[in-house]
């Protein structure tokens, strides 16, 4: 399933307005779209094996400042 099914990132205003939050918390956009995106393919699913990897792959690249 496309990203594009979360309305604020298919158009500008949306994707500007996330990726001030995401300034704001210290997260890359793209990182932010990268766990949309995995959570948007589970859509109708109740378990995926490697749901949970993909997460921390993504988390773990994630370095935020304390």
């Amino acid at each position: 399933m496309p990203r594009n099914v979360v309305v604020l990132l298919d158009n500008a205003d949306g994707r500007a307005m996330i990726k001030d939050a995401c300034k704001a918390s210290g997260l890359l956009f793209s990182e932010f779209v990268e766990l949309v995106q995995a959570e948007v393919e589970q859509t109708g699913k109740q378990r995926r094996a490697g749901l949970w990897d993909s997460f921390d792959d993504i988390l773990d690249r994630i370095q935020v400042d304390e």
